[in-house]
């Protein structure tokens, strides 16, 4: 099997994940591209974003900003991430300073429109997503 990294490859994914019986209001995926998988797999089953369910991605690719609903993401500071690794090696190249074991940058959190104030549900709510070919 070929892993791939679109939306189609997630929306699979999401369906043999999501029919299980424990609810759920929200899902944090691991990058933006999966996020909006999962919201394609959540519509086709019925469900609604972010009324039903909450969709959280991270990268902010410039589709989530235009994917229906908008993407909430978690924004890196690349620019940022670039000139502080570029500084770091070249004063321990030059000055011969000591090795940063960590370096901590702040990312920026983006609230959107695929997100919103949770709803109570029942553990004997079980949601199933129709079969995907």
């Amino acid at each position: 099997m070929r892993i791939q990294d679109s939306p189609d490859h997630h929306i699979r994914i999401n369906h043999d994940s999501i029919n299980h019986d424990l609810p759920f209001t929200a899902l944090f995926a691991y990058n933006d591209i999966s996020a909006i998988g999962s919201i394609r797999a959540f519509q086709a089953a019925g469900l609604r974003v972010p009324e039903d369910v909450s969709v959280v991605g991270f990268d902010d690719i410039q589709i989530a900003l235009h994917n229906n609903p908008s993407l909430t993401t978690v924004r890196q500071p690349l620019q940022k991430m670039g000139e502080i690794a570029a500084r770091t090696l070249l004063n321990r190249i030059e000055e011969h300073e000591d090795w940063v074991p960590e370096i901590a940058i702040e990312p920026e959190f983006l609230v959107r429109n695929s997100t919103a104030r949770a709803l109570v549900l029942s553990t004997s709510r079980k949601r199933e997503l129709p079969v995907c070919d």
